[in-house]
C-alpha cells in the first residue's frame, strides 16, 4: 500500500508538548464518550500500556512516549525517521519513525521503523534511553526474486504471544510478498513466518496481529490505499496456515484492531490517504461463520485513526493522526462504552 523512501530526517526536536485534556464534547450515545488523554504528538502510530498500565505511544519524530503520573514523558528518543513520500523538487511528507513498541515486562520492544526496508530491526530496551543503546535483532532481507524487494520494512502491529517468549510483527516491505514476522525473545531472531501471498490471499499490507489463546493469531490487513478491501485473517501458528477470513464490508483502510471478547473486535478504520487526513471510524467487527464480518457503528468519528487497544481501564485508546499529518496535532483518545 505504501511507497517506500530510502531518504532519513534526523528530527532536530525531541521534546513532545502533549498534555492532558477533559472530554471532547458531548457523549457518542448514552453508553459511549470519547476523551483526550495526550496531545501534541506527530504522525503517532502504536499504542500499548505497561505492566504498571503507563499508556505508551510511538511518535514519527523518532520518539516513543509514555505517559507517567500523567505526565508524558519522552522515554526512547534517537530513532531514525523517514519519508514515505517526496518529488522532484525535494519536497518529503509523512514521515515514519518507530511504527510500534510493545511491553515484554519491564523490557520495552520497539520496531526501528524509520529505516530503510532490509534494515529494520526490532529494539529491546530495559530502561530509557536513546535508540542507538537498544540491543536489536536481525534485519529481514528480500524473501523473493523481484528486484522491488528490497527486504521489510515499516514493522508494525506487534504482539506477544500468551508465553511471552515470541513477538509478532507485521511487515511493509513489499507488497509482492507480505509477510507476518516473529522474534524470538530470548536469541533476538526475526524471521518470516506467516505469508499472505503464499496462501492464496490477495489482499495486502498487514497492520495488526492479535494473539489467542488457541495458539492462533489474528492479523488485519488493510488492503489498497483508499479501497474498502480489509480483511481479517485467523492463522494457525503450528501449521503456519490461515483457518478463516473475513472482508469488512465498507471499510476503508482498517489499521487497528482490539480483541473484545469472543468473536468481536474494534476496528479503526484508519481511510487512507498520502496527500491529507481523512475522517475514520471505530467500529465493531464480529466475525462468524459467513466470509463477511458483521460491522457495526459505534458512532466515533477520528481524524485519521491508526492503532488500538484496550486499556486497563476497559477503555479503547486510539492514536489518531488529527487534522494534518507531520504537524504536532495528533493525539490519543480513549473511549468508553465499548466493553464491559
Amino acid at each position: 500500500m505504501f511507497s517506500r523512501l530510502t531518504s532519513f530526517l534526523r528530527p532536530s526536536c525531541m521534546v513532545v508538548v502533549a498534555g492532558l485534556a477533559g472530554s471532547l464534547g458531548n457523549s457518542v450515545n448514552a453508553e459511549t464518550s470519547v476523551q483526550t488523554v495526550l496531545r501534541g504528538l506527530v504522525n503517532p502510530s502504536s499504542v500499548s500500556f505497561s505492566p504498571e498500565g503507563e499508556l505508551t505511544v510511538c511518535d514519527a519524530r523518532g520518539i516513543v512516549v509514555v505517559l507517567k503520573d500523567n505526565k508524558p514523558t519522552n522515554y526512547i528518543t534517537g530513532f531514525d525517521t523517514e519519508h514515505w513520500k517526496s518529488n522532484d523538487e525535494g519536497q518529503k511528507w509523512y514521515a515514519v519513525g518507530p511504527l510500534s513498541a510493545v511491553w515484554s515486562g519491564s523490557t520495552l520492544i520497539v520496531t526501528d521503523a524509520g529505516k530503510a526496508d532490509g534494515e529494520e530491526t526490532l529494539l529491546f530496551f530495559d530502561e530509557k534511553g536513546k535508540a542507538e543503546s537498544g540491543t536489536a535483532t536481525n534485519a529481514v532481507p528480500p524473501t523473493s526474486d523481484d528486484p522491488a524487494d528490497k527486504g521489510e520494512g515499516n514493522l508494525t502491529g506487534m504482539s506477544l504471544s500468551k508465553d511471552g517468549t515470541t513477538a509478532y510483527v507485521c511487515g511493509q516491505g513489499f507488497d509482492g510478498k507480505s509477510w507476518v514476522l516473529s522474534a524470538d525473545i530470548a536469541s533476538k531472531e526475526l524471521t518470516p513466518l506467516l505469508s499472505a501471498d503464499e496462501n492464496g490471499i490477495e489482499t495486502n499490507s498487514p497492520m495488526q496481529t492479535v494473539v489467542a489463546d488457541d495458539n492462533t493469531l489474528y492479523v488485519l490487513y488493510s488492503g489498497k490505499g483508499g479501497e474498502a478491501d480489509g480483511l481479517i485473517v485467523k492463522w494457525d501458528l503450528t501449521t503456519q496456515k490461515p483457518t478463516d477470513q473475513w472482508s469488512l464490508p465498507g471499510v476503508i483502510n482498517p489499521m487497528g484492531l482490539a480483541h473484545i471478547s469472543g468473536n468481536k473486535f474494534a476496528v479503526a478504520e484508519n481511510n487512507w490517504s498520502l496527500n491529507q487526513t481523512n475522517s475514520g471510524r471505530i467500529l465493531i467487527a464480529t466475525l462468524g461463520e459467513d466470509d463477511d464480518a458483521e460491522v457495526k457503528e459505534t458512532g466515533v468519528v477520528l481524524s485519521g485513526p491508526v492503532a488500538c487497544t484496550f486499556g486497563p481501564d476497559n477503555r479503547l485508546y486510539v492514536s489518531q493522526l488529527g487534522e494534518e499529518f507531520d504537524k504536532p496535532v495528533g493525539s490519543v483518545v480513549a473511549i468508553d462504552g465499548l466493553k464491559d
